[in-house]
């Protein structure tokens, strides 16, 4: 291993807390785990459908980078990436497991509003992923792998077991999904005036 550490954004994973994990040194692996938590645990509630699963399944998450650290290769990605596929895997896993819903749509009585960049820049993180949460779930789960967390359509057909063809359609489908809704959009919103392009 190199001696530069691993860096995505503020997080800074150090190869000598990888080398220490692999030795099983507790020290280096609680640095990895107060490391790696906030995002990870971010990431499970973005794609868990009922996140009151969100702390077993972070568990999990953790015992398995633990026991399966040796498995990581520098040469095929960053550490990070790594552990958020675990992590997203087990979430995809249990929403398959537990059938249950993904989204509630939403109903919305308020006429088609034009949306201004102010009222996007008001939406909270928590209103932002309550509304791209009525997407349909499968569209919802490729536009997440996608757009918000950067995967390849290669990589979410690898994941989500489905073709590159079909992880290309859902993605196009939850654009036009996403420009359809601007009524929904101004539910969560209110009186905001926007429009979505």
């Amino acid at each position: 291993m190199k001696d530069a550490p691993l860096v995505y954004g503020n997080m800074e994973v150090k190869k000598e807390c990888i080398v220490g994990c692999l030795k099983g040194e507790y020290n280096a692996q609680r640095e990895l785990y107060d490391l790696l938590l906030p995002y990870l645990n971010a990431l499970c509630g973005r794609y868990l459908k009922d996140t009151s699963h969100r702390q077993d399944i972070l568990q999990e998450t953790f015992i398995l980078i633990f026991n399966r650290i040796e498995q990581y290769d520098e040469q095929k990605g960053e550490f990070h990436s790594w552990a958020s596929r675990i992590a997203i895997n087990l979430s995809l896993k249990h929403n398959r497991r537990s059938k249950a819903e993904f989204y509630t749509p939403i109903e919305s009585e308020t006429t088609m509003l034009g949306v201004s960049p102010e009222a996007i820049d008001r939406l909270s993180n928590e209103e932002l992923m309550r509304f791209l949460r009525t997407m349909p779930p499968k569209y919802y789960e490729v536009f997440n792998l996608f757009i918000i967390d950067g995967f390849t359509h290669e990589e979410i057909a690898g994941i989500l077991q489905i073709k590159i063809d079909l992880s290309r359609k859902r993605l196009f489908r939850a654009r036009a999904w996403l420009q359809e809704k601007p009524k929904s959009l101004n539910a969560i919103l209110g009186d905001y005036r926007f429009s979505i392009s």
